[in-house]
């Protein structure tokens, strides 16, 4: 699962982070907005995310 966040300048929608980090039980997303270049950072609970770090596995057929 890909966090995606608005821009609080231009209100560009699915922004995705350039920059994560995640420390114990919390995670830092860096933005850069593609439209109007705006740069913020979001902090978040990880446990509110349990699919953010996650590995995605096929199955074999």
């Amino acid at each position: 699962m890909i966090t995606t966040d608005t821009c609080p300048n231009c209100l560009e929608r699915d922004v995705t982070p350039t920059a994560s980090r995640r420390r114990g039980p919390h995670l830092a997303h860096g933005y850069c907005c593609p439209a109007c270049g705006h740069q913020w950072a979001v902090g978040r609970l990880a446990t509110a995310y349990p699919n953010q770090n996650r590995t995605h596995t096929r199955k074999a057929a």
